[in-house]
This record gives structure tokens, C-alpha cells and sequence, in this order.
């Protein structure tokens, strides 16, 4: 097997592994400290309205559908079909243009 091959599977298990809970996910939960002019951190006078979540919300969708259509595009960029190929090969042509 050709090592910029190896390199690439080793990389695509790798992201697999992340989790998809991320510190996006987990900013909605948390509000930001506000740091006044005096250098003294302020508790956040009012949590974030309906508007703001809604925007948040929406970023993270839009994060997750490019990060899956990067994805996508990399499982489509390592299959390339060939006159021979192996059956490693051929069943990961065939996963990836389910």
C-alpha cells in the first residue's frame, strides 16, 4: 500500500474518533464572562435571548453541514476507480458512493 494512502486512512480514522460534541455545542450552555474596563470579570447581565440562541443554533448547523460535506468530498476524492483494483478497494468505493 502506497504511504500517502496509509497517511490518508490514518487521518480519516482519526476524525472519526472525534466526538461531535464540541465547544460549539457547549458555548450555548455557557455564557461568556464580561471583563469590565477595570480588568474585573462581571457576571453577564442578562442571559442570551431567544434571537441570539436561534443565531447560535443555526451557525452550528451550518458548521456541521460543511464540515460533513468535507467529509464527504474526502471519501469521494480517495475512491478512484481503476481498471484492477483490489476487493479493499472496490468495498470502499462502494461505501463511499452509497
Amino acid at each position: 500500500m502506497r504511504p500517502s494512502l496509509t497517511f490518508t486512512f490514518l487521518v480519516a480514522a482519526s476524525l472519526a474518533l472525534i466526538p461531535l460534541t464540541g465547544r460549539g455545542q457547549n458555548a450555548e450552555d455557557k455564557p461568556a464572562e464580561k471583563i469590565s474596563s477595570a480588568g474585573q470579570m462581571q457576571e453577564p447581565s442578562e442571559s442570551p435571548t431567544k434571537e441570539e440562541q436561534a443565531e447560535a443554533r443555526r451557525l452550528a448547523r451550518e458548521k456541521r453541514a460543511r464540515e460533513e460535506e468535507s467529509l464527504r468530498l474526502e471519501r469521494e476524492r480517495q475512491c478512484v476507480i481503476k481498471p484492477v483494483m483490489t476487493d479493499a478497494e472496490i468495498t470502499r468505493c462502494k461505501e463511499v458512493w452509497r
